[in-house]
């Protein structure tokens, strides 16, 4: 038998606290997996859309001059992981950089997209690494007027 590349896989052999998997394409055409656990940070963006001010002939009867026709909101979760090696956080920007990123919950899959911004990947005077980063959830359904 010929050796040609050693791996290193990091199993944990208890279930973590707060699973949750994400899964991304990486820069070889392959597929990488990470499961965040303990604490994560569920954030609701809402944002009105449209909005109009209606013609107003009785000043008296006027109980609001902003009529709001459509709103938009999106579900963010922070994530991050601290104590991680040189090794781990390599891996795991190919995250931050892919542009497909899957939340896996049992059977579940959801698409979801890594919110834009600088990471701080490495800092040389540390031996242990720590990452945060949001990910953004498919927009979710308001009513309109």
């Amino acid at each position: 038998m010929i050796v040609t590349e050693v791996k290193t896989v990091n199993y944990v052999s208890c279930t973590p606290e707060n699973p949750m998997q994400l899964v991304w394409l990486n820069s070889l055409g392959g597929t990488d997996t990470w499961v965040f656990s303990r604490r994560q940070e569920y954030m609701l963006n809402v944002s009105n859309m449209d909005e109009f001010e209606p013609i107003i002939n009785y000043l008296q009867l006027v109980n609001g001059v902003q009529r709001v026709l459509k709103k938009d909101a999106y579900v963010n979760i922070k994530l991050g992981y601290e104590q991680l090696s040189y090794q781990q956080v390599t891996g795991i920007k190919e995250l931050l950089i892919s542009p497909y990123v899957v939340v896996v919950d049992g059977a579940t899959e959801i698409v979801v997209v890594v919110k834009d911004g600088t990471f701080k990947l490495r800092d040389t005077g540390e031996s242990m690494f720590s990452l945060e980063f949001e990910i953004i959830l498919p927009k979710l359904f308001t009513s309109s007027l």
